[in-house]
């Protein structure tokens, strides 16, 4: 009987700590819905049309320290009237979304990724890594596919 009881302990235990641990591996994976309305809205004013759902979510930490790379991205973002200086050491999450409207869309895979701090987007960019990729401003609009024959 004693046996039993312990028995039943170690699987109850066990199994709150999965329901413990799903929970937090869902509540730090989840997408936050109001950021991604956000997020969608705001790429739409700009004619953007992505795939309402980010294809990932990645949380990081801007750097205190820019390499090369890293100042290039940033005079591209200076470009579209954002500045990572002011973000050096914070973390921020990156949200990628499958462009749908870019003038390459039909031929390559074409994401538009934004950086959000404190449910603010700090950041932007529209990149392919196909074999001749690019990277461009979130606002050089341009390369938008009016799909109007054009």
């Amino acid at each position: 009987m004693k046996r039993a009881i312990r028995s039943n302990r170690y699987i109850i235990a066990t199994l709150c700590f999965a329901a413990i641990l799903f929970a937090l591996i869902c509540g730090v994976f989840s997408i936050d819905n109001a950021t991604n309305k956000m997020i969608v809205e705001y790429v739409g004013t700009l004619g953007w049309e992505v795939n309402p759902t980010p294809a990932e979510i990645t949380h990081l930490t801007v750097p205190y320290e820019f390499d090369a790379v890293f100042e290039t991205y940033n005079a591209v973002q200076k470009n579209s009237g954002f500045d990572l200086t002011q973000f050096r050491g914070k973390p921020v999450t990156r949200y990628t979304y499958r462009l749908l409207n870019h003038k390459e869309s039909a031929t390559v895979k074409v994401m538009l990724g934004v950086l959000v701090y404190e449910n603010r987007i700090v950041a932007g960019d529209i990149s392919s890594t196909d074999k001749n990729g690019f990277m461009h401003a979130i606002t050089e609009i341009d390369y938008i596919n009016s799909n109007d024959g054009q």
